[in-house]
């Protein structure tokens, strides 16, 4: 079955060229066009599309508050396509929490060959964006915190990593909100954004958590109630010198800087059986082999589940390669960290499946 697309946009050049790069793709047929979000909002129950592209800086009604209301209403995969995912990361990212699927950079200069450059990645996207379950879009995540001082001082020094992409911006929003300010160990995250965005992504992830959160910087320290977030561009990995783990930054010119295997890979040398690695929503097959290390090395690992995913590419994988303790929804994700480490702290051992863990 076809893909049917509704293209949003108050540009007239950019609506026609967003049409005729998705059907390139003989599988997409673009079923209507909107210029602004009122438009929108009453094309969708004519077209009924399955994927809606979408400027933000639009007049009437902006790309925000369509969304806002269309997934209050009518939940659907919505991919941004806007000048503002680069000079508003802002707002990109307020998109990805009011359930946007995923996002793309448009180009802010009008000649048409920098215009196609984004048109590979788009049709990707809105294929990968048509996948995703209404259900899994109007979702609301709740789970019970956890409690400050549900940890004891005789925790061992250890490091939790957590990777994600398509879908992370709102799980790991969620994520990071529900641990304590006490949680004993560092985190660090690898999540796929580009550049521009990692400043405001950090900077809502510390406003809206009792934990401290930053951006990496090299030989930073991984302390206890401190989160930080791989710089884009970079391979951001952990080493361990005179008992502290410190991160390590280094160029690369692989596909994914941050990589989630090459941050998985160094922590689990860097910290062995005191680690835990959190693989979440994602498109592709990043992480998955560096949790098997991490399990190899003795550590935990966690990947969210099919039933919360807003893509479940990267879990999957690491499940079918038998690199997973817990699969479990978001909600239960928080709780299941801090039961770990909570028997770390009470020097008990672990049993999951064929593996103890002391």
């Amino acid at each position: 079955m076809g893909i049917n697309v509704l293209v949003v946009d108050d540009s007239a050049f950019m609506r026609q060229l967003i049409k005729q790069m998705l059907e390139s793709d003989p599988g997409i047929k673009v079923v209507g066009v909107a210029t602004d979000g009122l438009d929108a909002l009453k094309k969708i129950d004519f077209y009924q599309p399955h994927v809606v592209t979408l400027d933000l800086e639009m007049p009437r009604m902006d790309g925000l508050t369509f969304l806002a209301e269309i997934m209050g209403k009518r939940p659907l995969p919505v991919v941004v396509v806007s000048s503002l995912a680069v000079e508003g990361g802002e707002q990109t990212l307020q998109a990805l929490e009011l359930g946007a699927v995923d996002f793309i950079t448009k180009p802010v200069s009008r000649p048409s060959e920098a215009l196609w450059r984004i048109q590979d990645e788009l049709v990707h996207k809105v294929k990968a964006a048509a996948g995703v379950k209404p259900e899994i879009i109007r979702q609301s995540l709740t789970a019970a915190p956890v409690a400050e001082k549900a940890f004891t001082d005789r925790l061992p020094a250890g490091v939790v990593a957590i990777g994600s992409s398509t879908g992370g911006p709102r799980a790991l929003r969620f994520l990071l909100s529900q641990l304590p300010a006490d949680f004993p160990w560092g985190i660090i995250i690898a999540q796929h954004l580009p550049k521009e965005f990692i400043k405001s992504f950090t900077e809502r992830l510390d406003s809206l958590s009792m934990l401290k959160v930053e951006v990496a910087t090299e030989a930073a320290e991984l302390l206890p109630g401190h989160v930080f977030v791989a710089p884009a561009g970079l391979q951001t990995g952990v080493v361990r010198r005179g008992g502290k783990f410190l991160i390590q930054l280094k160029e690369s010119d692989a596909l994914y800087r941050p990589s989630v295997d090459y941050l998985f890979e160094s922590v689990a040398a860097a910290s062995k059986k005191r680690t835990v690695g959190v693989l979440l929503t994602g498109m592709g097959a990043d992480g998955a082999y560096g949790l098997k290390i991490i399990k190899e090395a003795g550590g935990i690992t966690i990947a969210e589940a099919p039933t919360t995913c807003v893509i479940y590419g990267m879990p999957r994988v690491a499940v079918e390669m038998g690199a997973v303790h817990y699969q479990l929804p978001l909600p239960d994700i928080p709780g299941c960290l801090s039961s770990v480490l909570a028997r770390f702290s009470q020097n008990k051992k672990m049993r999951v499946g064929s593996d103890e863990i002391s």
